[in-house]
């Protein structure tokens, strides 16, 4: 059993450097740079704004450190033959969960300790922390997650595994115990009671025989989530777009098709069809929209401006070779101009309505119209170099 999940973790890692290679291109890590670069800067700007005490910090480092506890889940790497195939290996399947559980633990603790630094300025900035203080909320953090992983590791046993409702409480309702009372009350009680958490959990769940279609089930949503996020930026054969009538989209689809061609007909209903592209547009706008509103200093809102812009443009640009593969729409007698034409109109009508609701948003809390007129200049003249002359270039090559 060790040198079995030594192979599953290293084919897992495999995997995930695979997608990782797509994922974090050239063109990614730049805009991330950017991205983490802003909201550090916006960050360390408006901490020195803040006063100490204020009546809602705790409360919003209370959520924090809830909400930060949820990441990291439980890596068991089993496959869907193994009920099967290790079913015999009664004893031996023990050691091979502990050396899971083990791992997880070290990847989730150490997440958990970097986010909950994200927090720390801000905790030291409104409430009087001392050296002693901030050892105490890391260790309470390290064991909290403990905690929270153990949870887990009962969830998919045979005895506790059907009681899902519970399990789910347990996730949000002892972290939030936990960080009331570190918070609200002291770090030291906060220490106290995440220790206590972990002994009555340890203490209560002793019988954690594994229940193998649950564990089986549990490791399928683990991988499904991480390949939903790969999904974003590549193809994944593991993940399939469901189906459905969306009543809401026939607008929209007339305002994107805007006449009786092939091509405008078709680009724009798998536009929306296709929940990979239409999802990830409307979430980089979003987030786009947040991260604008929330960055004070004038320049560095409109480099992330041009940047949100820049990003929706490049993930919108791939769906024009959708249909190269499909043999149909090649005896389509149509020439090649009018499909490019064609999706150009999709391409201006998507950049555009996504540059004006993230300018509309890099307003900001100040109401700053200068900024918002600024925006939108550059806003449209750089939507009009990515249609006319960059979505050249890129369908050339």
């Amino acid at each position: 059993m060790n040198s079995l999940f030594s192979q599953r973790r290293q084919r897992h890692f495999m995997e995930l450097l695979k997608y990782w290679r797509l994922v974090f291109n050239d063109h990614f890590v730049i805009a991330l740079f950017f991205l983490f670069g802003a909201l550090a800067y916006g960050y360390s700007q408006w901490l020195p704004q803040l006063n100490s005490h204020l009546w809602w910090s705790r409360w919003l480092l209370v959520l924090w450190f809830v909400l930060i506890t949820q990441v990291g889940r439980l890596a068991t790497l089993i496959k869907r033959p193994d009920p099967v195939f290790l079913l015999p290996q009664v004893t031996a399947i023990k050691h091979y969960l502990k050396q899971a559980t083990t791992y997880s633990m070290i990847l989730g603790v150490l997440m958990m300790l970097e986010l909950s630094a994200v927090a720390l300025p801000f905790a030291l900035t409104t409430e009087r922390l001392t050296g002693i203080d901030i050892s105490l909320i890391l260790i309470t953090a390290l064991i909290t997650k403990v905690t929270w992983l153990w949870t887990a590791r009962k969830a998919i046993s045979i005895r506790w595994g059907e009681q899902y409702r519970r399990t789910i409480a347990e996730y949000w309702v002892n972290p939030l115990i936990v960080w009331l009372f570190t918070w609200l009350v002291g770090p030291v009680w906060g220490l106290l009671v995440s220790v206590v958490l972990l002994g009555a959990m340890i203490a209560y769940y002793r019988n954690v025989a594994i229940d193998w279609q649950l564990a089986v089930r549990a490791e399928q949503d683990r991988m499904y989530s991480i390949y939903r996020f790969f999904n974003l930026f590549t193809d994944v054969p593991s993940v399939q777009g469901n189906v459905k009538r969306r009543k809401w989209a026939t607008g929209l689809i007339s305002l994107l098709e805007n006449g009786n061609r092939p091509w405008a007909y078709l680009y724009a209903h798998g536009f929306i069809r296709n929940t990979e592209v239409s999802g990830l547009v409307i979430r980089l706008t979003i987030v786009g929209m947040l991260i604008a509103f929330f960055i004070p200093v004038n320049w560095l809102n409109t480099v992330v401006v041009l940047l949100f812009i820049y990003l929706v443009a490049t993930q919108i640009m791939p769906f024009y070779e959708q249909y190269q593969n499909n043999v149909f729409t090649h005896i389509y007698p149509i020439a090649h101009q009018a499909q490019v034409k064609d999706f150009q109109r999709l391409l201006s009508k998507v950049i555009v309505l996504e540059m004006l609701l993230i300018v509309l948003a890099s307003v900001g809390r100040d109401l700053n119209w200068q900024r918002l007129i600024l925006n939108l200049i550059l806003g449209l003249g750089e939507s009009y170099l990515l249609i006319k002359f960059y979505f050249q270039s890129r369908i050339k090559k």
